[in-house]
């Protein structure tokens, strides 16, 4: 009669003796490795997807500013320069001002001017335009090796290599929680 000791019980839960795992086959061992890859894969483009979503959308946003602010720069001073001394005499009687109207205008036009010139100096300097065609392609690749990974067409090793060279392409993106 074999003896049951807590440690046998508290291991496997029952009173038997551990059972030896069994041996995997080469074969196993690399399907668990491309596996595990494709969850690499899948989720460094998540994160080239996060970084496309986040940095499109601030590249969006100063291009929009930067077209407002240049429109109503523009607007402010072509009122009075089309309307002359009659339009702002009108305008500084109309809204009561009490310095002429003119230098109100002027005044939101630097502002917006200014506003335009900043959104597009951020925007240039950024590099968002490059980046972002940079980050689409890395996109691709990272779907067309996911594929191939699933697919059986790359040995471990190819695949390996080609999304090692991946994540060197990926080192101008910054995490984007």
């Amino acid at each position: 009669m074999t003896r049951i000791n807590r440690a046998t019980i508290a291991r496997n839960g029952t009173g038997r003796p551990p059972t030896p795992p069994t041996p995997r086959t080469p074969a196993q061992v690399g399907t668990d490795a491309s596996a595990g890859l494709v969850s690499q894969v899948r989720a460094k483009r998540a994160e080239v997807n996060r970084y496309l979503r986040a940095t499109g959308t601030r590249s969006r946003r100063l291009v929009t500013i930067t077209l407002v602010a240049g429109t109503v720069a523009t607007a402010m001073t072509a009122a009075p320069a089309m309307g002359g001394k009659p339009f702002a005499d009108w305008l500084t009687t109309t809204f009561e001002l009490s310095s002429p109207s003119w230098r109100f205008l002027c005044a939101v036009a630097a502002l917006c001017s200014m506003a335009a010139a900043i959104a597009t100096q951020l925007h240039t300097s950024k590099n968002y335009e490059e980046n972002i065609a940079r980050a689409q392609g890395i996109r691709a690749t990272l779907e067309m090796l996911e594929v191939a990974i699933t697919s059986h067409h790359l040995n471990q090793r190819e695949a390996t290599s080609q999304y090692l060279k991946c994540i060197e392409n990926t080192a101008f993106i910054e995490t984007v929680r």
